[in-house]
């Protein structure tokens, strides 16, 4: 039997069913509540599947700042360029580049809306962002993004502090580098929007997407995606150290 109640202890609501249905999947218990015309109970199980995945989302965010402040600390935060591109290359060749050269900049544009929706961005962290047409590109706004915005900011559904203070102390990049945006005071988290664009560079010299960090972390970042590459401005190339190509050379 379905039974979704407070937790006091964790402060928030927990399935603690029957053990009979305590394992099936939260979307499954929900398709059976519209078939069985239950309206009340799917839509309090479609907001809990929000819930749900929050706490594990927001555990793995804080867990790899955490890591990656630890390397810095050990091994100097030269370090942090070396383990995210040696990381991300792999996959990001694999899965993302040589996929996103086959979609349109609107395909793009929805893809990376749902994985933004599925990163709990937004003020109620249910993933809600606004898309919007600036004419020459699309901007996904993210206020607050869901990982590297929430922890900047600290946890209004969970009541918890920026990572960046007391208890965690979460490090940030003492100096300026291409892969920080040439600015310093960035959360060695973020630093991987950075290196998302280094790596389309390199490969076909544009990047896929641009990131538009604000070093307040009071105000909303973005993802931009230009229509077309030859619109993308100088100065995105020439704050990770690279320089745009000539004309219309490259893969985008």
């Amino acid at each position: 039997m379905l039974r979704l109640t407070d937790m006091a202890k964790l402060g928030r609501r927990v399935r603690q069913d029957d053990l009979e249905t305590l394992g099936a999947p939260t979307q499954a218990l929900l398709v059976d509540a519209v078939d069985d015309g239950r309206a009340a109970d799917a839509k309090v199980l479609a907001q809990y599947t929000i819930e749900e995945g929050k706490s594990v989302h927001d555990l793995m965010c804080d867990w790899v700042w955490d890591l990656l402040t630890r390397v810095a600390q050990r091994h100097g935060e030269e370090e942090m360029y070396d383990i995210l591109r040696a990381s991300q290359a792999t996959w990001m060749m694999k899965r993302t580049w040589k996929g996103f050269l086959t979609l349109t900049v609107e395909e793009r544009v929805a893809v990376i809306a749902e994985m933004i929706r599925a990163h709990h961005s937004g003020p109620a962290q249910d993933g809600g962002v606004a898309v919007v047409d600036e004419g020459d590109r699309y901007a996904i706004v993210m206020d607050p993004c869901g990982s590297g915005g929430r922890m900047r900011r600290g946890d209004a559904i969970d009541g918890t502090p920026s990572r960046l203070g007391p208890p965690y102390k979460f490090g940030v990049t003492e100096g300026a580098h291409d892969w920080s945006w040439g600015q310093s005071n960035v959360p060695y988290y973020c630093l991987h929007c950075a290196v998302n664009e280094i790596l389309p560079m390199e490969w076909g010299g544009h990047p896929l997407w641009l990131t538009e960090y604000d070093p307040d972390a009071r105000k909303p970042c973005a993802w931009v995606f230009y229509k077309k590459a030859e619109q993308i401005p100088e100065r995105y190339y020439e704050r990770v150290g690279r320089k745009k190509p000539d004309g219309g050379e490259g893969r985008y």
